[in-house]
C-alpha cells in the first residue's frame, strides 16, 4: 500500500524486522544454554559452542520464513537451523540445543525482548511530548479563548487550559507505561507443558539467569495460556492513541476555516488540496486520529484471544503475533506525529480575541 509508511517508523520496522526478531532468538537460546551449564545441567563446552553458533550472522531468515510455513511456527525451522551448524563444529553438542524448552519459550521471550525496546522508545518520545506540552501550556497560560461545549461556543478559558488538559491524560499514561515495563516484559520459559519439569530440579535457577541475561522480568508460573500481561501491553498502548486521537481532533476542529486559532507547521508540499489550491489541511493530525481509529479493534482482538485452551492455543496465540507489532508501530506513529504537531503549532491569539469579542 502507497501509505503505509503512514502507520509506522523506521526505527520499529526494524525492531520487529526479520532480521531481529532472529537476533533475539539466538540471544534465548544462548543465554538458556549459558544458565543451564551455570548449574551444571550441560556441558561447559556445550554452552560455549551453542553461544559462538548464536553470534553468527550469515542466518538465511528467508529459509525459515518458508518452513514456518510447514512447521506451524517459526521456531521449529529455526532451532534445526542452529542444531545444524552446531554440528559442524560440536556433533556432541547437538542434544544440548533448546535442553528442556519448547517453541513458545523462544518466540514468546523473543517478542518480550523487542517489546522491551520498543516501549522504552515509546516512553522516550512520550516524555518529549509531555515536556513540549508543559511548555506551550506555560506560554500561553494568559492567553485567553473561547471554551467550547457540544462544538458550540461556551464560555472563557486559557489556551493553557486545553493544553492541560491534554497533558493530564497523557501523564497517566506515562503512569501506566511504566508499569507496564515493570510487570509485564517477563521471560517465558515453561518447557513443553509449562511446568518447567524439564528443565529440572535448577528450574528457578535457569530461570532467573536467562531473565537477567536478557533484562527480562521473571514470574512464579509460565504465561504460555495465560495472555493477560500482553493483553495489559496492548490496553495500554490502546488508551495512550486514544489520548492522542483526542488532542489531534481538538486541533482538527480549532483549524476549521471558521474558528481559525491555531494551524499545524507549515512545511513545503504539506496541507494542500489537489483541486482546491487555497486549503490547508491538517495533516499531521489526520494521520493521529486515524490511528486512533484502528487501534481500538486490535486492542480488542488481543483480548479475544485470551481464551487459549489447556496448555497451548492452536490459533489463538499465532493470531496475537502481526497485531501486537501492529499496535505498537501504530503508536510508535502516533507519537512521532504528536511530537511534530506540538513542536511546530502556531497558534493565532489575535483570531482567538476575535471569537471572543464575536460572542459578545
Amino acid at each position: 500500500m502507497l501509505a503505509e509508511s503512514i502507520f509506522t517508523t523506521p526505527l520499529m520496522e526494524a525492531l520487529f524486522s526479520d532480521v531481529t526478531e532472529l537476533r533475539f532468538m539466538l540471544a534465548f537460546e544462548s543465554a538458556l544454554a549459558a544458565a543451564q551449564a551455570d548449574v551444571g545441567v550441560i556441558p561447559t563446552l556445550a554452552a560455549t559452542t551453542i553461544a559462538d553458533v548464536c553470534q553468527q550472522t550469515d542466518w538465511d531468515t528467508e529459509q525459515i520464513r518458508q518452513q514456518t510455513l510447514l512447521a506451524g511456527n517459526p521456531a521449529i525451522p529455526f532451532v534445526n537451523l542452529l542444531k545444524e551448524r552446531i554440528g559442524w563444529k560440536s556433533p556432541e553438542s547437538v542434544r544440548y540445543v533448546h535442553w528442556g524448552a519448547t517453541s513458545q519459550d523462544v518466540i514468546d521471550t523473543a517478542l518480550m525482548c523487542q517489546l522491551k525496546q520498543a516501549l522504552e522508545q515509546l516512553r522516550a518520545d512520550l516524555d518529549l511530548l509531555n515536556r513540549q506540552l508543559t511548555t506551550l501550556a506555560h506560554t500561553h497560560q494568559h492567553t485567553p479563548m473561547m471554551g467550547r461545549t457540544l462544538l458550540q461556543q461556551a464560555l472563557p478559558i486559557t489556551f493553557a487550559d486545553k493544553v492541560m488538559g491534554w497533558l493530564d491524560g497523557l501523564l497517566r499514561s506515562v503512569d501506566r507505561l511504566d508499569r507496564i515495563m515493570k510487570e509485564c516484559i517477563v521471560l517465558q520459559l515453561g518447557g513443553p507443558v509449562g511446568n518447567a519439569v524439564t528443565l529440572g530440579v535448577h528450574s528457578l535457577a535457569i530461570r532467573e539467569k536467562v531473565a537477567t541475561t536478557l533484562g527480562l522480568g521473571t514470574t512464579k508460573l509460565t504465561w504460555h495460556t495465560q495472555r493477560d500481561q500482553l493483553a495489559d501491553i496492548a490496553a495500554m498502548l490502546g488508551i495512550l492513541n486514544g489520548s492522542l486521537g483526542k488532542l489531534a481532533n481538538d486541533v482538527i476542529l480549532l483549524m476549521q476555516t471558521e474558528v481559525g486559532e491555531v494551524r499545524e507547521g507549515a512545511a513545503e508540499g504539506k496541507g494542500g488540496s489537489s483541486s482546491m489550491p487555497h486549503k490547508r489541511n491538517p495533516v499531521t493530525s489526520t494521520f493521529m486520529v486515524a490511528i486512533a481509529h484502528r487501534t481500538p479493534a486490535l486492542v480488542a482482538s488481543l483480548l479475544g484471544s485470551m481464551m487459549q485452551p489447556h496448555e497451548r492455543a492452536a490459533g489463538a496465540w499465532h493470531s496475537e503475533w502481526p497485531v501486537i507489532r501492529d499496535v505498537v508501530k501504530l503508536t510508535a506513529a502516533n507519537l512521532h506525529y504528536a511530537n511534530d504537531l506540538i513542536g511546530s503549532l502556531e497558534v493565532d491569539t489575535e483570531r482567538m480575541q476575535q471569537n471572543l469579542k464575536s460572542t459578545n
